[in-house]
């Protein structure tokens, strides 16, 4: 595909904009495949747009940022922040345009690293998507496209391993070994899928980006602004937080603790003796008790249905809403939320 095509399909695409805006926007991207094309002597023209999102990708990133433009009357200016114009006007902005050139102007990057008697595992990542699998011993591969001085850096201490990626990082895989005691992740977004060496931790703070995580015998806790959460196998210990997203946790042994702003919330524990406590703002909440097990139990929502055995007591105003509430142990569940469903099963 030609700049030319590129950009008559990216014209039909933006068909909700105001022909200014639509034409500002058109030239802006002419203008960045331009450069990249100056810069990148050794690319055609096809094989530099052939590097860039599909313009159907484009368009709906405009969409989404023209639906939180502020309302009438705000006078807040939005740029975009680059030196090819931006967007001005409505409060209008593509955000980094430039993020998305960085695929066409730079090489994919691949750095790799190994180191032995390591047992704890701190990664702190600006953008990446974050595989962790169990291994015969410690490595890591990275693949980007960053900047020169802006590559994954490893520094090792002792038995605990520090492994940075602020810059362009798109994909980090690891192995764990078998000696592997704690693992710690921070990251700014992307998702995290981690397959745990048995008794290992898990500590993760994710701004945005799905986590699915599988644990034997180890702790695991979580915080999030933004993403769904799925933790299975047979973790001791779950805590999670988080913001907004689904929370679905399966074969916890030993206590566990869940409370989301935004989002439903499904617990399946697997030991009698475990205390649970799952609360949603606004999302239905199911716990689902191990075989066998007769604990305490504490169901209630305001204006939501409550589905649990025991006696009821207490009822909104209306025909939903209200707490259950039965006596037992040695276990513990305490399911509750504001605006949802909740169910003991």
């Amino acid at each position: 595909m030609t700049k030319h095509q590129y950009l008559d399909e990216l014209e039909a695409q933006l068909y909700f904009l105001g022909a200014a805006e639509r034409e500002d926007a058109l030239r802006e991207f002419g203008s960045h495949i331009d450069d990249t094309v100056a810069a990148r002597q050794d690319l055609s023209e096809e094989e530099v747009v052939g590097r860039l999102p599909p313009p159907a990708s484009v368009s709906a990133r405009y969409h989404a940022e023209a639906e939180e433009t502020p309302e009438a009357g705000d006078t807040r200016e939005r740029t975009s922040g680059h030196g090819h114009g931006g967007r001005r006007g409505r409060g209008f902005s593509l955000g980094d345009l430039g993020s998305m050139f960085r695929f066409a102007r730079r090489e994919e990057r691949e750095l790799c690293g190994q180191a032995d008697g390591v047992e704890r595992l701190e990664i702190r990542a600006a953008s990446c998507d974050l595989s962790l699998r169990c291994g015969e011993g410690f490595t890591w591969r990275a693949t980007g496209r960053w900047d020169d001085g802006k590559a994954p850096e490893g520094v090792q201490e002792g038995s605990r391993y520090l492994l940075r990626c602020e810059g362009e990082v798109d994909e980090l895989e690891l192995t764990l070994p078998p000696a592997m005691v704690e693992v710690i992740v921070v990251s700014a977004s992307g998702d995290l899928s981690a397959v745990l060496p048995s008794g290992t931790c898990l500590s993760a703070r994710l701004a945005s980006g799905d986590l699915s995580c599988t644990a034997d015998g180890g702790a695991v806790a979580v915080s999030s602004a933004s993403g769904d959460i799925e933790i299975g196998g047979s973790p001791a210990g779950v805590e999670v937080s988080s913001s907004s997203g689904d929370v679905c946790v399966h074969g916890a042994g030993g206590d566990v603790r869940v409370a989301t702003q935004s989002g439903d919330i499904s617990l399946s524990l697997a030991s009698a003796d475990s205390d649970a406590e799952a609360s949603s703002m606004s999302g239905d909440v199911q716990v689902n008790r191990a075989p066998g097990a007769t604990p305490e139990i504490l169901a209630e929502s305001v204006s939501g249905e409550v589905d649990a055995p025991g006696i009821r007591r207490s009822r909104g105003r209306g025909a939903t809403g209200g707490a259950v509430h039965a006596d037992g142990g040695p276990g513990r569940i305490h399911a509750r939320s504001v605006s949802g469903d909740v169910a003991v099963r």
